[in-house]
């Protein structure tokens, strides 16, 4: 068995909080979104999905004054794709209807910004 990776040699990453729109409810929904959205040889895996009219969203619409029904959500992304995942959202926004809200290589300063609860361990 190969000894684990240090913290300096493993990929490094990236946290994306987005707005995705009301017509998507499923998380299988909302990565069927993202492939269609942006290239194949990506890598990316959503972390959190709360999808409109739920009680996560309507606090975290009111805490960050977001007027339209979206759901929120949050996504890692390795930092050599950051820079396609950026582009991707501000060019594919009115397409796809995915909406970059912030970025950080932090997921708890995502969460603080968008104003969204630290998941329950199960």
């Amino acid at each position: 068995m190969a000894a684990k990776l240090s913290k300096a040699k493993r990929p490094k990453r990236r946290w994306i909080g987005f707005s995705f729109p009301p017509s998507v409810n499923s998380r299988s929904e909302l990565e069927s979104l993202f492939t269609q959205t942006f290239p194949e040889n990506t890598h990316f895996r959503i972390y959190d999905a709360h999808f409109s009219g739920s009680d996560v969203v309507t606090q975290s619409r009111a805490f960050q004054s977001i007027e339209e029904d979206v759901g929120i959500g949050i996504v890692c992304v390795n930092l050599t794709d950051f820079e396609v995942f950026r582009d991707g959202f501000s060019q594919h926004a009115a397409e796809s209807g995915l909406l970059s809200l912030s970025s950080s290589g932090k997921i708890r300063l995502i969460r603080q910004r968008l104003g969204l609860p630290k998941p329950r361990k199960k």
